[in-house]
């Protein structure tokens, strides 16, 4: 009989590859291809608000200019509105859209800025019919919804919106993909299953119901909340309901299976252990998912996130202070990162600490903020990127310092001052090289990579060693070594999941993020609000530069950083904030644009 369950867990493997690059195929290219109509008509217009001028050859003609949720306006080619004038700066005045409020700043400090005839210092409202003049031009703000109100009638569409044409996207059709994340469930379920040891008894059936939970709190959902919540993406929530399904499945494997008792144990303890350490990660996963629509609607129907802008600011340096004084784990992992609780529990507040971070990202950059404000906040994060490198943890650094580059770098068009704060970056690294003997082995390690095993790239040899094993279809769940590879669960778990999976599986996992990116680009480019935007960014980027860079040190592309896959890899902090952002990201993409302006 066991050798029979053997033998069909062995044969799980070939639709389980087959099942995963196809749907995340699928659900890939239909994200690309919205993605790509979206920027090929551009980002919209904020519908129903817009600006009317007099040409500069003749006062008689009426141009109109549409508004975006940040619009630069200024003589150079980048600037949204653009104006041939030698009377208007290269930067001249921004507009921009803030908590549902339009406001007007000058871009630069020499400039001539008038809100009805009042110079323009510091960010001003403006309203209907306020008048503008920037040197020799002077241009009306118009908000057609205001006007139409007044009038008694109906708003249906600005003479901006008939300009450049509406988008009309259709909603990604994830029928197709959700059934094969649905089959792809069952079938690892039910392989791993039937490999987990028949005298462990009780813990079998604990494995069903737990992962029996998840998979109908999953369906549920799918159907449901796209009834509550009007935009709600089914492309972003399907991909990480696939990478979450992969953890358990993957986590249970390590639980359940080849598992070897100590000599010094009981067969009790031996049990008692083995359940405690996958019912931790099992009811995380859980809570994570279930608390998922009420971060969701927090997020979409009020100002929650921000409005902790302040708190954030204060919580980030906290959370790693505290790390840096009360963590633990130097001799063990060479990180200071966990901080002991009563109970045996540990907790990563630094986990904690990148969302919070990004909400202060996003703030700062919602709108293209003068030259003071960008130094206050390279103050602000460079406190915080030492306090990083104090504990050290490289692998928070090479992900935050690439989603701030690219949040700054899109939301500012400072391409020049993005190449300064990468340098910064680096200088920053290499500082921390010359310092830091736990940066030094890692960098070591990585060199030698080709050339000896030793203790700093023995991981890495050892990973790669599992995923050419593995092949296209891997070798069968519960049949690969991960034994032989240190901290097969958490670190190197995509190793694993590629030896016993397969390399299809593999390349599963990379889309999903990618998926994930893509969506969140599309609604970055959607909405009118300057924070949703910076904050879906982020988001959408944290999550795909972590997926590489955690792959990219598993394939001996870079150093091993210590980060982990995103909902994959043992942990429990770690699960929780990324559902938590997971929650975050959909939330903001569920926003609508009638809402950004209440």
């Amino acid at each position: 009989m066991h050798s029979l369950s053997s033998y069909i867990t062995y044969l799980a493997r070939y639709p389980l590859a087959i099942l995963a690059i196809i749907l995340t195929i699928v659900l890939a290219w239909q994200s690309l291809r919205s993605l790509l109509n979206r920027f090929k008509q551009h980002t919209t217009p904020a519908h129903g608000f817009f600006l009317m001028s007099q040409t500069a050859v003749s006062g008689d003609f009426v141009e109109s200019y549409s508004l975006f949720h940040t619009t630069a306006i200024g003589s150079s080619r980048s600037s949204d509105i653009r104006l041939k004038s030698k009377n208007i700066a290269r930067r001249h005045a921004l507009i921009y859209l803030h908590d549902g409020k339009w406001f007007i700043r000058p871009a630069d400090s020499n400039v001539d800025l008038y809100l009805n005839d009042r110079k323009v210092n510091n960010p001003r409202r403006i309203n209907n019919q306020d008048l503008i003049r920037m040197g020799d031009r002077i241009m009306v703000f118009v908000d057609e919804r205001d006007s139409a109100e007044l009038s008694g009638q109906d708003f249906e569409g600005s003479i901006a919106d008939w300009q450049y044409g509406k988008i009309d996207e259709q909603p990604i059709r994830t029928g197709f993909s959700w059934l094969f994340t649905g089959l792809f469930f069952i079938i690892g379920y039910i392989a791993v299953f039937l490999i987990i040891p028949s005298d462990y008894g009780r813990l079998r059936l604990l494995y069903l119901l737990l992962l029996g939970v998840f998979f109908v709190f999953a369906q549920i959902y799918y159907f449901s909340l796209p009834l509550v919540f009007e935009n709600f993406d089914r492309a972003i929530y399907t991909a990480f309901i696939f990478i979450a399904a992969l953890g358990l499945i993957i986590q249970a494997r390590f639980a359940f299976v080849d598992r070897i008792k100590p000599l010094d144990w009981s067969d009790a303890e031996f049990i008692s252990y083995i359940r405690n350490d996958f019912i931790v990660q099992a009811v995380v996963a859980i809570i994570g998912l279930a608390i998922l629509p009420i971060v969701v609607l927090i997020v979409q129907r009020t100002r929650f996130l921000e409005k902790i802008y302040y708190v954030s600011l204060v919580l980030t340096p906290m959370f790693y202070l505290t790390t840096l004084i009360l963590g633990r784990g130097a001799d063990e992992w060479g990180a200071t990162l966990w901080i002991t609780l009563p109970g045996g529990f540990s907790l990563q507040l630094t986990e904690f600490a990148k969302i919070t971070y990004l909400i202060v990202l996003a703030n700062f950059f919602k709108i293209r903020p003068p030259l003071k404000t960008q130094l206050l906040f390279a103050a602000w994060a460079g406190f915080n990127f030492i306090l990083i490198m104090l504990l050290p943890d490289l692998g928070s650094m090479m992900i935050l310092l690439p989603v701030t580059l690219i949040v700054f770098a899109v939301m500012t068009s400072e391409y020049l001052k993005t190449a300064g704060i990468l340098a910064g970056g680096m200088a920053i690294f290499f500082v921390a090289y010359k310092l830091l003997s736990y940066v030094q082995n890692r960098i070591y390690g990585w060199l030698t990579l080709w050339t000896e095993t030793n203790a700093f790239n023995e991981q890495i040899i050892f990973g790669l060693q599992a995923i050419g094993r593995g092949g296209v279809f891997g070798r069968g769940l519960g049949v690969g070594n991960p034994r032989s590879i240190p901290l097969a669960s958490s670190d190197m778990v995509f190793s694993v999941i590629c030896e016993e999976m397969g390399i299809l599986v593999g390349l599963a996992i990379i889309l999903c993020f990618i998926i994930a990116w893509l969506r969140g680009a599309n609604a970055a480019a959607k909405v009118r609000d300057g924070f949703t935007s910076s904050l879906i960014l982020a988001l959408g980027t944290y999550f795909f530069i972590e997926a590489a860079v955690v792959i990219a040190g598993s394939t001996g592309l870079i150093p091993l950083t210590g980060a982990t896959l995103p909902l994959i890899a043992k942990g429990g902090s770690s699960m929780i904030a990324k559902w938590l952002m997971i929650g975050m990201l959909i939330g903001l993409c569920c926003r609508n644009e009638e809402g950004a302006y209440k």
